[in-house]
């Protein structure tokens, strides 16, 4: 009998650095901040209109659900990429 068990690379062990887990999050929060700010100033530089607020009831569903998805993909994306910097420069192999 064959076993369909994919054998992966063990991975290496890391030593953490507590002090980048700690400063991750507030460089998440402070990235994701001035991206949002960003993408609304940009919004405006593109339109001329202020960016659509989507508790806003003049602002169409559609409208307002395109732009939260918009922000809440690009607010993803920097905070993967802030969280990955934080391990690269955290984490190191134990030798």
């Amino acid at each position: 009998m064959e076993s369909n068990a994919i054998e992966t690379a063990p991975e290496a062990e890391v030593e953490i650095n507590p002090i980048a887990h700690l400063i991750a999050p507030i460089a998440a929060i402070g990235a994701t901040m001035l991206v949002r700010k960003m993408l609304n100033s940009g919004y405006k530089r593109a339109t001329g209109h202020e960016a659509p607020v989507p508790r806003d009831p003049q602002v169409t569903f559609a409208r307002a659900l395109l732009w939260t998805a918009v922000t809440a993909v690009t607010a993803a994306v920097v905070e993967v990429a802030v969280y990955r910097l934080a391990n690269q420069f955290g984490d190191k192999p134990l030798s």
